[in-house]
């Protein structure tokens, strides 16, 4: 159990490395979707190399345990803010307290129902994926909830790191985020809950 949850961290560190780059090239673009179209190279990334990502477990979460999502929370936040460390060490410049602040002043009850519909697109995305096999029913999803304004409770992770900003208010919209994508996450699972195949 205990080489288990080493692996899973392991496998999310990776993860949250993977959609802190997806987080640079959206920051990085001019345009909106082209970036929101570019950020999907950070999940699919991670689904084919089956990397660990909370938001791509969670409607799984009866396959995995709290022990196995707890790991996979932990790697994402010291892979998203190990991206965002390595990145602020560059030449380049990006404006992301622009993404950050209107996060930072959001009301707890806006935060949780974007994070919904981002869990919702997240667990389509990966569940598509798996049925289908076809990369466009990873990217679509991705593209909507980006350009929707949905809450992804690990990019937020690294932009909140990026702009190093956490406090208290990083916290509340975190684990409202986290709440949030896991709730649409069950509620567009057709299974139910009923136990699948792991990533």
């Amino acid at each position: 159990m205990k080489r288990q949850l080493i692996n899973t961290f392991a496998l999310a560190v990776l993860a949250g490395i993977m959609i802190g780059f997806g987080g640079i090239v959206f920051l990085m673009c001019a345009n909106r979707l082209a970036g929101a179209f570019l950020f999907s190279f950070g999940l699919l990334t991670i689904i084919c190399q089956g990397f660990a990502l909370y938001t791509g477990r969670v409607g799984y979460f009866r396959s995995y345990g709290w022990a196995e999502m707890a790991a996979t929370l932990a790697g994402n936040f010291v892979g998203t803010y190990l991206a965002a460390r390595a990145f602020s060490l560059t030449r380049h410049t990006c404006d992301v307290a622009s993404v950050v602040a209107p996060k930072l002043a959001d009301s707890s009850m806006s935060v949780f129902v974007l994070a919904v519909g981002c869990g919702a697109m997240m667990f389509l995305a990966v569940d598509s994926y798996r049925r289908s096999q076809s990369w466009l029913f990873v990217i679509l999803p991705i593209v909507i909830f980006i350009l929707s304004g949905f809450e992804h409770s690990i990019a937020n992770m690294f932009y909140l790191s990026l702009a190093d900003a956490w406090d208290w208010d990083a916290l509340r919209i975190t684990l409202l985020a986290i709440a949030g994508n896991a709730v649409g996450s069950w509620l567009v699972n057709s299974r139910n809950f009923t136990l699948g195949t792991k990533e």
